[in-house]
């Protein structure tokens, strides 16, 4: 049996209808394009009454979908910023939040013209955040550490594949950095901080590794880098962390136990509102900081 793309198009959104899934049609022209390996929307338009090179491909690949799997993990492929991160169910799929992370981090940087030769990132993941950084400050030396092996595996094939240029450390927390005796300029982290199961939703504990999401202790990698600063961050830094949005009053404890005298830190909110950042400055006048 042949189908032409418009066919299996149509023939997909209206078992969606009658199954009453949450599918969008974009998520249906995706799995044609990745089925006809068409490199963008435009291709598939132009070819949209030619037959689908693979229908059995295509139907294992709907399946998938019609079960739940995220999208991101059937193409391989999310989006971050710039970039295009390969993804699997080794790594969390990159959010929002964490772009936002990113792209006020570079901000900050480039305003406050803040030292950057050495950058970190804490609990890798896919790579995401030490990629984009990498890409943005091509002169700086970036290292990025995960306990997860398989996460590691991600990301240096992302690194590979991006052509970008990091050095990957396995251990936890900050053990890595600190046992190889690195100083940092900037430090970067987007750790597992979503201490009550209830804030995660139902599909994301179905398919994406909790380990990266879930801590049972919500600010304990917080704690572990503000306990341990001193040992793998010079003495003028940025710290920025993405962080769940109701953990502003311990933060702001800990911050103020662990960072004595001079300092300077924000809470930001994301672009929904919620409190999602913290930026922490040492060894810097603060009165350029908005």
């Amino acid at each position: 049996m042949e189908l032409t793309n418009r066919e299996a198009f149509f023939k997909t959104k209206e078992e969606v209808k009658n199954k009453n899934l949450e599918i969008s049609d974009n998520e249906i022209f995706l799995l044609i394009e990745k089925v006809n390996n068409y490199q963008n929307y435009t291709n598939l338009v132009l070819n949209f009454d030619k037959n689908l090179a693979n229908i059995n491909y295509f139907n294992e690949l709907k399946e998938r979908l019609f079960n739940g799997e995220p999208i991101q993990y059937i193409l391989n492929s999310a989006p971050f910023v710039d970039l295009d991160i390969y993804v699997d169910n080794r790594v969390l799929i990159p959010r929002v939040e964490t772009e936002e992370l990113v792209t006020k981090t570079r901000y900050f940087i480039e305003k406050l013209e803040l030292e950057h030769k050495v950058i970190g990132d804490m609990c890798t993941g896919s790579g995401c955040i030490a990629l984009f950084m990498k890409k943005s400050f091509t002169d700086s030396s970036v290292f990025a550490s995960d306990i997860s092996k398989d996460a590691l595996e991600v990301a240096n094939k992302n690194a590979k594949d991006l052509e970008l240029d990091i050095i990957f450390l396995k251990g936890d927390k900050t053990k890595p950095f600190v046992n190889q005796n690195i100083k940092f300029d900037i430090f970067i982290s987007n750790p597992p901080y979503v201490q009550n199961k209830n804030d995660i939703e139902e599909k994301v504990k179905k398919n994406e590794p909790m380990n990266a999401i879930y801590s049972e202790d919500g600010v304990a990698f917080y704690r572990d880098v503000f306990q341990n600063y001193k040992k793998f961050m010079n003495n003028k830094f940025m710290m920025a962390f993405e962080i769940n949005y109701d953990q502003e009053h311990q933060l702001t404890e800990l911050v103020e136990e662990y960072f004595p005298g001079d300092k300077k830190y924000m809470f930001l909110k994301d672009i929904y509102g919620l409190t999602r950042f913290l930026f922490i400055l040492k060894g810097y006048k603060y009165d350029q900081v908005d």
